[in-house]
């Protein structure tokens, strides 16, 4: 792969976490997959708008699915996922506390 393959896989990554509704069924995923149907009663919205937000999940490398039956299953696509985000809350929090500490 080259760099700048890499940073558009970046690029398109970071973009599939700079929304509200993507981080909370990212969140909502950490535990256990689940269906459209359990993530919109979970974070009540509609299902076209869980459909697309998960289409972007997909399409930046953050979340996988499988099919079984009628239904269709979310989950990260894999744990290193997830402990990047726990890294990137702390790390943030560390960083909005210097920012208050230096009166920024």
């Amino acid at each position: 792969m080259t760099l700048k393959n890499i940073s558009e896989y970046q690029v398109q990554f970071l973009q599939g976490l700079a929304d509200r509704t993507r981080l909370r069924i990212i969140n909502a995923l950490k535990e256990q997959e689940k269906t459209v149907t359990q993530l919109v009663a979970e974070l009540g919205s509609s299902q076209a708008n869980i459909s697309g937000h998960l289409r972007t999940l997909k399409e930046s490398g953050i979340l996988k699915s499988r099919q079984k039956g009628k239904y269709v299953f979310y989950s990260l696509r894999d744990e290193a996922i997830n402990e990047f985000l726990s890294y990137m809350e702390e790390m943030l929090f560390n960083l909005r506390q210097k920012a208050i500490m230096e009166g920024i």
